[in-house]
């Protein structure tokens, strides 16, 4: 069952050119705009790619001042809610400082490539360059490691479905994409 899915994910999702530049900016961020926040580890964010569907792609761009970011496949976004909220910088710090657990050689990369699957492709930013994790979302069929690290984040999506939930009511931003129910 989970081939067929993923048969509807094997062409290119495709995405904006306004999408592909908020994405490179997050993925090319110099750990320089960070130093005041990394104390002991090398980690200054992590960008997750996640397929929502065969069309749309979203971006989760975390870094370890606590700023979190969703940037979507069709050029709209949900940004600023860390200067509103502290529950999203409490849990994109949390995460970011644990995504320091999942880096080693054999995940480093050059190529920073947006998956074509159910996968969630992982970034861990690092001084040294950059990491992927490769994410199965499949319950059920992950390791012990991938739960945890999918929790971490998924806590940093409640806080911003939170937030943005919080801004419509307050009137702020009204035009913010939603972040789709799971």
């Amino acid at each position: 069952m989970a081939s067929n899915n993923n048969q509807t994910f094997q062409k290119r999702i495709p995405v904006s050119k306004p999408y592909l530049v908020t994405r490179n900016q997050a993925l090319r961020l110099s750990p320089s705009n960070f130093t005041q926040f990394m104390k002991t580890s090398t980690v200054y964010g992590v960008v997750i790619d996640m397929p929502m569907s065969p069309s749309i792609i979203t971006t989760l761009a975390c870094y370890v001042n606590g700023a979190a970011n969703l940037y979507f496949s069709n050029g709209g976004d949900y940004s600023g809610a860390a200067q509103r909220y502290p529950g999203v910088v409490q849990a994109t710090r949390v995460f970011v400082t644990n995504a320091a657990h999942y880096v080693t050689d054999e995940n480093k990369v050059n190529t920073l490539e947006l998956p074509n699957s159910r996968m969630h492709y992982a970034y861990i930013l690092t001084t040294k360059g950059p990491h992927r994790l490769v994410l199965n979302t499949i319950p059920g069929h992950q390791t012990p490691e991938e739960r945890a690290f999918l929790s971490l984040y998924q806590r940093v999506m409640g806080e911003l479905r939170s937030a943005q939930m919080k801004d419509q009511a307050a009137g702020i931003d009204p035009k913010a994409a939603i972040i789709p129910n799971p």
